[in-house]
């Protein structure tokens, strides 16, 4: 599903003083180091190893972190991460009640697209539109080149009370995965069609966001800038484009989650053995991010 530029992976290789060779022996020191780690339950597959390192500028210390957060989050904020069963009535709702996808092919190669619209009013579940959005980050892990990515938002059928599931404590958990996990940088948060209570969402991510992040939001009246941001051939048509329709690219977001139905169900039993754990969880560090508001940097 995810095309990867292999001109924007070379830069990036390049820009760490990498090159295939150097990665690979990278990978091999991660490998080596989970296999000392009795505490997590798995080792990961090489690919997914790759795509920490890329996110963590090739550190191999930094991506060690964040591999095991990977697995020790899951624990702490459960219900982040709780896709378990494609097949449930609640999935098959999202999927029919909201547009939810990722843009196949990455704007100038390097950046993945969220595209988020509810088909109707009073028909948005939040917490289960960040299930499936984690879930899609499995996928990535396996099939992407992840460098950073950008959020756009059309808020046509959100209603006043779709917007105040927005509650500090929920929005934090997102932005914390991003940040203590992936380490993913948001390049742009593009809000579209908004309506006047939008200031209710914009007051909460003033209050979770460094400043430096929230100036990447942008919001706009109607849906033009997306044909500014688009190639033709790449917007959708239900925008006057000549890219596939909403209907297209949901459908083929669902059927892509379907393929990796086994590992998302093997995933979500995944728990850390904190008794095994060679050096005690500094649990401030992990609770903290949530618990206290602290204001979240995704770059």
């Amino acid at each position: 599903m995810y095309k990867v530029n292999e001109d924007v992976k070379k830069r990036v290789y390049e820009a760490f003083g990498r090159n295939e060779e150097m990665v690979e022996d990278d990978v091999n020191i991660i490998k080596s180091w989970m296999q000392t780690q009795p505490h997590l339950p798995e080792t990961m597959e090489d690919v997914k190893i790759r795509n920490f390192l890329n996110l963590n500028k090739f550190s191999i210390e930094k991506t060690k972190e964040k591999i095991d957060m990977y697995y020790t989050i899951r624990s702490v904020i459960p219900d982040v991460f709780e896709v378990n069963n494609l097949k449930c009535e609640k999935l098959e709702n999202l999927f029919k009640d909201t547009y939810f996808f990722t843009f196949p092919k990455a704007v100038n190669g390097a950046h993945c697209v969220y595209f988020v619209k509810p088909k109707t009013p009073d028909t948005v579940n939040l917490l289960e539109v960040i299930n499936v959005w984690f879930a899609i980050f499995e996928i990535r892990l396996s099939e992407d080149f992840m460098v950073d990515d950008i959020v756009i938002v059309d808020f046509e059928n959100f209603s006043l009370s779709d917007i105040k599931q927005c509650t500090p404590t929920i929005v934090s958990k997102f932005f914390a995965v991003y940040k203590k996990v992936y380490a993913l940088r948001l390049k742009k948060l593009i809000y579209v069609n908004c309506p006047s209570f939008t200031s209710v969402l914009v007051s909460v991510l003033k209050a979770v966001m460094k400043p430096k992040i929230f100036t990447r939001l942008e919001l706009h009246e109607d849906a033009a800038v997306l044909k500014d941001f688009f190639p033709q051939d790449e917007l959708p048509r239900d925008y006057g484009g000549e890219g596939p329709s909403l209907d297209q690219l949901n459908g083929n977001m669902k059927k892509k989650l379907f393929e990796y139905e086994n590992r998302l169900q093997h995933v979500y039993k995944l728990r850390v053995n904190e008794t095994l754990r060679p050096q005690k969880l500094n649990n401030d560090e992990i609770l903290g991010f949530y618990g206290s508001f602290k204001k979240i940097n995704v770059d």
